[in-house]
């Protein structure tokens, strides 16, 4: 595997959505492709910053770090019908054609979770793998994350600042720099239950969470309903079990190695 400098926030291709929003994406390293899919207010840069790169490339993954729409790099329509769960699903096939590869394993922390959810009950094709972090298929009322951003990212941040008291000083610069008004829109509407057409797919499946997560039930559940594998990270939230590279990135490594998340690259 050739040297890749993974601290360079800049290294960025694009794809362009179905819809036309432009798709930033960052592709590093060689073999097989894994998309790593981040949360609300966060972009691509929070897998550098907790060390998920570093770790997944010298493991030998092609990495493909997309900042989702509305986050990072990538477009920011303010219309809450662009951010549906198709649009968001769709937007990871694009960046896969755009990457010249036709099937990958999807990872996604909290949003970027149901985004990786969404993208096997859309495009079950291009899926050979989930691994999810604090996020389910089942139906969620979104109105604390709403009132949390109803006016800045302030409210949002002394929230986080709960979970992770010593919050990194650039990833409050990343939350304080998104588009609130594109934010808002992300969650202007409550996730709907789509658990049924994730239950009829055979896409092996990691469910990671936290056990002082709110919603480890609804993780565990979806681990049942899938038939995949539950990993529940004693003493951890939201945030810290995303934190947690250390844990997490061996267990996904070795989780895909055994189920065989082998691609064909190329259309």
């Amino acid at each position: 595997m050739s040297p890749v400098n993974t601290l360079n926030p800049h290294r960025l291709s694009e794809a362009v959505a179905e819809d036309g929003v432009p798709i930033a994406y960052e592709d590093l390293g060689h073999g097989e492709p894994l998309v790593l899919l981040h949360g609300v207010t966060e972009s691509r840069e929070s897998w550098h910053e907790a060390g998920y790169v570093e770790q997944f490339l010298r493991r030998g993954w092609r990495l493909i770090l997309i900042d989702c729409r509305g986050h990072g790099r990538s477009g920011k329509p303010h219309d809450p019908a662009a951010y549906s769960g198709r649009r968001q699903a769709a937007d990871v096939a694009a960046v896969l054609d755009f990457a010249g590869i036709q099937r990958a394993a999807l990872m996604g922390h909290s949003m970027g979770g149901t985004v990786a959810l969404a993208t096997a009950a859309y495009h079950p094709d291009r899926v050979n793998a989930l691994i999810v972090n604090g996020a389910h298929p089942f139906a969620e009322d979104l109105s604390r994350l709403r009132a949390a951003l109803a006016d800045d990212f302030e409210t949002w941040l002394a929230f986080l600042k709960q979970l992770v008291p010593d919050l990194s000083p650039n990833s409050c610069r990343r939350i304080r720099a998104n588009d609130l008004a594109a934010v808002q829109a992300s969650l202007a509407s409550d996730r709907p239950d789509f658990s049924m057409a994730l239950a009829k797919l055979d896409i092996p499946a990691l469910a990671i969470t936290g056990l002082l997560d709110p919603r480890w039930e609804g993780v565990r559940n979806f681990a049942e309903l899938a038939s995949g594998e539950f990993l529940p990270l004693a003493g951890k939230n939201h945030v810290t079990a995303f934190l947690d590279a250390e844990t997490i990135v061996p267990a996904v490594d070795e989780f895909l190695r055994r189920v065989g998340a082998r691609t064909t690259e190329g259309s």
